[in-house]
């Protein structure tokens, strides 16, 4: 019987702190099961096991990040909006490194959740997209390079890719992607 508070809501939340502190390869059932203060075992009657659960973490890592960009962009259109975007993505995926690592790993291993964190992903991005005269051809394909540059730019940061030149890091990423806004903006009257 699992222990009495024990659920599916508290099981993801606590997964998810200690994805944050140790990265997705530090998360196993055994500590998830002590941080808990429960038997593994437990865990099986609100999980059906480890893949269920990083899919859970990596729709909760999701919603955080597209909720931090959909506040962002509130109220603001086009290159101010891009930013604001462009700027709530750095930051999350800044601060939150290692829940970055699991929602790009969703992909990678197809995982049932995917379709849903694909949704979130994109959504505040098409939203921003909207305030471009952009066919829907178009759309798709300025929203693949914005991820790419987003996610990219994040990833070499991280890795210290950034380090070795006395500039700026943050100049640079928004100099791809004021570049990004000039080629949606040409592309307007193509």
């Amino acid at each position: 019987m699992a222990k009495k508070g024990l659920s599916r809501e508290l099981i993801i939340d606590t997964a998810l702190q200690l994805v944050e502190e140790r990265g997705p390869m530090g998360l196993s059932m055994r500590e998830l099961a002590m941080a808990l203060d429960v038997k593994a075992a437990s865990l099986y009657n609100h999980i059906a096991g480890m893949d269920d659960l990083m899919g859970q973490v990596g729709l909760r890592a999701a919603e955080m990040r597209s909720r931090a960009q959909l506040a962002a962009i509130a109220g603001k259109t086009r290159k101010e909006a891009l930013f604001a975007l462009a700027d709530a993505y750095h930051d999350f995926a800044m601060a939150h490194e290692n829940l970055d690592k699991v929602i790009m790993g969703l992909q990678k291993h197809q995982h049932p959740v995917l379709p849903q964190a694909g949704e979130l992903t994109v959504k505040p991005i098409l939203q921003v997209l909207d305030g471009y005269g952009l066919s829907a051809d178009q759309k798709i394909h300025w929203q693949r390079v914005l991820r790419a540059a987003m996610h990219g730019f994040c990833v070499h940061e991280h890795i210290g890719g950034f380090s070795h030149i006395d500039l700026p890091v943050r100049d640079s990423y928004r100099l791809a992607i004021q570049a990004i806004h000039d080629g949606m903006v040409q592309a307007e009257s193509n």
